[in-house]
């Protein structure tokens, strides 16, 4: 297809546990990988997730972050993550910790 990017941001898988947080409803959940743009996340419980709203998570290795969801399938959700330099710091943390500082 021209004109197409593609995916630009690097990603790990990862098996970290989540709460999730979407309008009030919470789930129990996990990050199942990780860039730093991004995220797709596993929902435990079906919630249905609009394009475009936005949903939290807390992981016990990051912390609280907050996205906005770019897609959905099924129980897993695709988000883009807040661009807080806060959010940059614990993703930069998370991969340094786990990629021995490559976070290319």
């Amino acid at each position: 297809m021209k004109g197409f990017v593609g995916r630009a941001a690097r990603r790990d898988k990862t098996r970290m546990r989540a709460t999730i947080d979407y309008k009030g409803r919470e789930t129990p959940g996990a990050v199942l990988d990780l860039s730093k743009r991004g995220a797709c996340l596993y929902l435990s419980t079906d919630i249905p997730v609009a394009f475009g709203s936005t949903i939290t998570f807390n992981t016990h290795e990051m912390g609280h972050l907050t996205g906005v969801v770019r897609w959905a399938r099924q129980s897993r959700v695709g988000i883009e993550l807040d661009t807080s330099s806060n959010t940059e710091a614990k993703v930069e943390s998370y991969f340094k910790r786990n990629r021995n500082g490559d976070t290319d």
